[in-house]
């Protein structure tokens, strides 16, 4: 059995004010998730990930999903309780917003959790299509306060997951490349899709981003870029993070449940296999596992700030 840690993933509880995206009006750009907006539990992740898979589950990392926006380490606290109960996931990303002038009261919240390891605010901005505007709506990447917050993850021990577009991946190398202490893990292999101008943009920013050491990439999401994905389409994709970060800079992970609306789990992980056939036995495992386990600190203790 293969093993994996799965290094992006959610778990949710809708209802009672929860979750308040699940219930917008407005469309989103991965589609209808009406069919995954329901109780997702770490009993269901871990029944997907290993029932008649094949693969074997080392670990996972939780991603926040606005569980609720107003407190935001509840989530990160609930994730805890389950990850006590049952062993996953082993990894929490919480979310904060980092031009916050409380940014260090919710981080030392946070930290509440044994497995609280870095934050994500989603910044995923767009002026006209709505489908691309996600949680923050603002030019956070050129903001001097949400700079000096993103530096305090750093000086923290705490990663930065960076969900954007890929015309927002030159703002993001100035901030990354002003702040090197700050690790960075772009979400979703930087969201390449829209036409030629936009995968330019993409591959432009992406191979500047990899030019700096603490930049890491997941190659994840690929159903919110092509539903009918498959490892023949996606190859190039791949091939060109690769040439850019090189095995020990990138990760496989789910996105389930999102995920699970264009691929079964264990289908996912397949064609990640077809992808990374010609690499040697090291170079899988660090995608499938070591990456995951050493950017995430999993099984090390986080450092106080």
């Amino acid at each position: 059995m293969i093993p994996i840690i799965d290094a992006h993933h959610h778990l949710w509880e809708p209802g009672e004010g929860r979750h308040p995206w699940m219930r917008a009006a407005a469309p989103k750009f991965m589609g209808d998730t009406a069919p995954v907006c329901q109780p997702y539990r770490i009993e269901d992740f871990r029944h997907e990930a290993q029932s008649g898979t094949g693969l074997r589950l080392a670990g996972s990392v939780h991603l926040q999903c606005g569980r609720n926006p107003a407190l935001p380490a509840e989530e990160t606290a609930w994730i805890q309780a389950q990850a006590d109960r049952s062993g996953l996931p082993v990894a929490i990303v919480g979310y904060a917003n980092l031009a916050d002038p409380s940014l260090d009261v919710l981080l030392d919240a946070h930290a509440g959790s044994a497995g609280f390891r870095g934050v994500r605010q989603m910044l995923n901005w767009h002026d006209t299509d709505e489908r691309l505007r996600l949680c923050d709506r603002g030019d956070y990447l050129r903001d001097a306060r949400w700079l000096a917050g993103f530096a305090r993850l750093g000086e923290r021990g705490l990663s930065f997951d960076l969900q954007l577009n890929p015309w927002q991946l030159a703002d993001a190398h100035a901030a990354a490349s002003a702040h090197p202490g700050t690790v960075v893990v772009i979400n979703h292999a930087g969201l390449p899709f829209g036409g030629d101008a936009a995968r330019r943009a993409w591959r432009t920013g992406m191979a500047a981003l990899a030019g700096l050491p603490q930049v890491h990439v997941k190659f994840s999401g690929m159903g919110m870029v092509d539903p009918l994905w498959s490892a023949g389409s996606v190859q190039p994709l791949f091939d060109t993070l690769l040439q850019c970060f090189g095995p020990e800079r990138m990760m496989f992970a789910s996105n389930f449940p999102i995920d699970r609306l264009y691929r079964r789990y264990g289908e996912v992980y397949a064609q990640y296999a077809a992808l990374c056939r010609h690499l040697g036995e090291a170079e899988r495992d660090a995608l499938f596992q070591a990456n995951a386990r050493r950017v995430y600190r999993i099984d090390t203790p986080l450092r106080q700030a």
